[in-house]
């Protein structure tokens, strides 16, 4: 049988493991809560068994100073230029804070180097060698966070050098991001940062090539010289910007969310052979308001569609947010097991 780090890194490097891997680039505390008791991550990846565990950056106060800033008793814009609000114990945004492109001169964001590195390394201590880490970094989505998608759109018409500036700078820090977390023990790094929505490319597929695949494609450059892996999350429909996401260069796409049209038929046949295939069961109703029945239903179709000849991995749509039913999470976990099997493991 092989450890679970090696399964996943079988299925990014496209070929077949032992069974199809299953896991998430996040799971919500509440949902840990629910399942093992404890909010405890590594508890919860251990009682599920699953094969990835999600590791990101953490920063201390003083360097998410929520009171500089403050535009409300719970709302505050971050050294970024996005504008946050507190509720219910999370973190929510609320809407761009920069007014104008040309506030980029003077931002002041998270410097890599204050991140507190400590508690990934915990984690690589406990896991490294047996199940796949994964850092995430905050993927191209800082500029249109900070300006609004409707802003940023309006940028790279009438201001691109500084529209591109900006994305540049999003760039830089998810390098260094993504070095601190290499040097600390991670597997494979993934791009968040939703590119698409259900209709397609955030923006005009012009600009998405001038600013969104270099983002990209910079990235998984800097850490392949690593030796590091890289998989590209995004919602959306993906169908329109498969060709170009292929050719940043990445091994991977997570999320593929069935409800914005994306044909796993099509992109196993089509891009099956160059990627791999991370998702793709349903959030907008098998996970949240489905039945364990259509979770296993589900998967065995997913499965006999997406995994055939290796190259995929097993997850939601997006991650294991706090609107799942934690029982149907579970259908998903023992349908994987059931269905996923490769080769005998006697």
């Amino acid at each position: 049988m092989m450890r679970p780090v090696e399964r996943v890194l079988s299925a990014i490097y496209l070929e077949e493991p032992d069974r199809v891997p299953i896991g998430e680039l996040g799971y919500h505390a509440t949902k840990r809560q629910e399942i093992t008791g404890s909010d405890d991550l590594a508890l919860f990846v251990d009682k599920l068994d699953l094969d990835i565990v999600p590791v990101s950056l953490e920063y201390p106060k003083s360097e998410l100073d929520r009171t500089a800033n403050r535009t409300g008793e719970d709302t505050w814009i971050d050294g970024w230029g996005v504008e946050w609000r507190r509720k219910d114990g999370m973190d929510w945004y609320k809407g761009p804070g920069l007014k104008d492109i040309r506030e980029i001169e003077t931002l002041n964001p998270p410097n890599p180097d204050a991140a507190l590195i400590d508690p990934v390394r915990a984690l690589a201590k406990r896991f490294k060698g047996k199940r796949a880490l994964v850092g995430t970094l905050t993927g191209p989505k800082i500029p249109y966070l900070a300006r609004g998608i409707d802003g940023y759109i309006k940028d790279l018409y009438r201001n691109f050098d500084l529209a591109k500036r900006f994305m540049d700078m999003n760039t830089e820090y998810d390098i260094e991001s993504g070095k601190r977390l290499v040097e600390a023990g991670v597997d494979l790094i993934a791009i968040t940062g939703d590119v698409a929505y259900r209709g397609g490319p955030l923006v005009s597929m012009k600009h998405f090539r001038q600013i969104f695949v270099p983002a990209i494609g910079e990235c998984t450059k800097a850490f392949h010289k690593l030796g590091v892996p890289v998989v590209k999350h995004t919602d959306g429909n993906l169908m329109p910007i498969m060709e170009d996401l292929v050719s940043t260069g990445i091994d991977g796409i997570q999320s593929f969310e069935p409800e914005a049209g994306n044909d796993m038929e099509k992109v196993k046949a089509e891009y099956g052979d160059e990627i791999c295939i991370w998702g793709n069961i349903d959030l907008s109703y098998t996970l949240t308001r489905g039945t364990k029945n259509e979770v296993f239903e589900k998967v065995k179709n997913l499965i006999a569609t997406a995994a055939r000849g290796g190259g995929f991995i097993l997850s939601s749509s997006n991650n294991l947010n706090h609107y799942c039913k934690s029982e149907n999470y579970v259908a998903l976990v023992r349908a994987g097991r059931q269905y996923g099997r490769y080769r005998s493991t006697d």
